[in-house]
C-alpha cells in the first residue's frame, strides 16, 4: 500500500515538473569566514541549476507591520507600515540536488529575480521538497553561471602531383569558438 502511494507522489512530481517545470538556480552558501582582525567578511557562493523545478502561481496580499514601541511598550499607536510582499510555493525534486540538503540560508533565482527561502517541506521517504518563496524587491542578484566552451579545430589539406618534383599544396586551418550557458 506504502509503495503504491509513493509511487503516485512520483509520477505526479514527475506529471507536474513536464507541466509547470521552470529552469531556476539555487544558490547556496559554501563557506562564510570573517577576519577578526580586519573584520572582513568573505563568503563563498555555490549553486545548483535546476532544468525544471515546480512553480507555482504567485500570491499577493497587501499586510501591516506595527511599530516596534507600539509592540513593545504597548503605547498608543506610534506608527506603521503596509507592504506587499509576494510569496510563491516551489517543489524540487530531492534527484536534483544532487544530495544537497537546501537550509533557510539559500535563495532561488528564477526569470530575474530573487526569491528568498522562507519554509522547507520535506516529502516523505526522499522524494521532494517543497518551498514557500517570498519575492525580494530590488534586491541585488548575484548570478553564478556556467558556461560551456567547445572549441573545434578544422584542418583541410589538399594537393596536386603533378610529377615528382612539383606538388602545388593547398591547406586551410580553421577555428571555431562557441559559447553556450548552461542552464
Amino acid at each position: 500500500m506504502l509503495q503504491t502511494k509513493l509511487k503516485f507522489l512520483k509520477n505526479a512530481i514527475y506529471k507536474m515538473k513536464r507541466s509547470y517545470g521552470l529552469p531556476v538556480s539555487l544558490h547556496k552558501i559554501d563557506q562564510h569566514t570573517v577576519d577578526p582582525e580586519t573584520g572582513e567578511k568573505t563568503t563563498v557562493l555555490g549553486v545548483i541549476h535546476i532544468n525544471k523545478a515546480i512553480i507555482l502561481r504567485a500570491r499577493e496580499f497587501r499586510s501591516f507591520v506595527y511599530d516596534l514601541a507600539y509592540i513593545s511598550a504597548n503605547k498608543d499607536f506610534t506608527a506603521g507600515g503596509f507592504f506587499d510582499p509576494e510569496d510563491r510555493r516551489a517543489f524540487i525534486d530531492k534527484r536534483d540536488l544532487n544530495g544537497y540538503v537546501p537550509t533557510l540560508d539559500d535563495y532561488l533565482i528564477f526569470q530575474n529575480e530573487k526569491w528568498d527561502i522562507i519554509e522547507i517541506q520535506e516529502f516523505e521517504n526522499d522524494i521532494a521538497f517543497g518551498f514557500l518563496l517570498r519575492k525580494i524587491r530590488g534586491a541585488d542578484i548575484v548570478r553564478i553561471e556556467r558556461t560551456h566552451t567547445a572549441l573545434n579545430l578544422t584542418q583541410e589539406s589538399s594537393s596536386i602531383t603533378k610529377n615528382l618534383l612539383d606538388r602545388d599544396v593547398t591547406s586551410s586551418l580553421t577555428l571555431i569558438q562557441n559559447l553556450k550557458e548552461v542552464p
